[in-house]
């Protein structure tokens, strides 16, 4: 299985944070193609994603292009992967077995959680799931080109995400270096009918089945 790498370039000043990630520094960060989790081919609606960092945050963007955007949980924590929403799977040690989880809904419910994962490539050991973990200092925006929860009546959204180093706990430098190696994964889960599941992913697992650390790719910060 193909594992990319992503090289996360230092923004020149901290972002301004609309949710249609319109700061112009986002222009210098690397676009990132999230596809078909099984093949890595294109599938389904254009989906992409761009990282930056500087002293404070690790940010992130993702966009779709979807022409039903929908969403009806509201409270931290609820389970919003059974609806819509990008899920940025972080993993600063390096050690694929402990890695966060932060998803972001249309609504800008958020659900994140720290991991002890046991699954291998040969079979599923037990998946520990800490949700009362919180990443404090988090910011999220989101923004959505259209009509939220109207079959049809959008034409994408996007996220922005400013992650704060101290809450990401697991590397040796609490702001990332040049030539620091992670690992992360990037995924899209979308409902174009309820009940329909289409996933995305940026490194490709080859089933779906997003805990599947051994998978990941590598975020590499310039």
């Amino acid at each position: 299985m193909f594992h990319p790498t992503y090289t996360c370039k230092r923004a020149t000043a901290p972002l301004t944070l609309t949710g249609k990630a319109d700061d112009p520094r986002w222009a210098a960060a690397e676009v990132a193609d999230l596809t078909d989790p099984i093949t890595g081919t294109p599938h389904g609606q254009p989906t992409t994603a761009r990282l930056l960092y500087d002293d404070t945050y690790l940010y992130a963007a993702f966009y779709a292009d979807d022409t039903y955007v929908w969403g009806t949980f509201t409270e931290r924590d609820e389970p919003i992967f059974t609806e819509e929403c990008f899920e940025f799977f972080i993993c600063p040690s390096n050690r694929m077995r402990q890695y966060y989880e932060i998803n972001v809904s249309p609504l800008n419910t958020v659900f994140d959680t720290f991991l002890l994962n046991g699954n291998t490539a040969l079979g599923e050991w037990k998946i520990q799931s800490f949700v009362p973990f919180t990443c404090e200092g988090l910011i999220t925006k989101v923004y959505v080109d259209g009509a939220l929860n109207v079959p049809g009546g959008a034409r994408g959204w996007t996220v922005e995400y400013a992650i704060p180093h101290t809450s990401l706990i697991g590397n040796d430098h609490i702001v990332p270096q040049p030539g620091d190696e992670w690992k992360m994964n990037l995924y899209r889960i979308d409902q174009p009918e309820k009940g329909t599941y289409v996933h995305y992913a940026w490194a490709t697992i080859g089933k779906i089945d997003f805990h599947a650390p051994m998978f990941f790719g590598t975020l590499r910060f310039a």
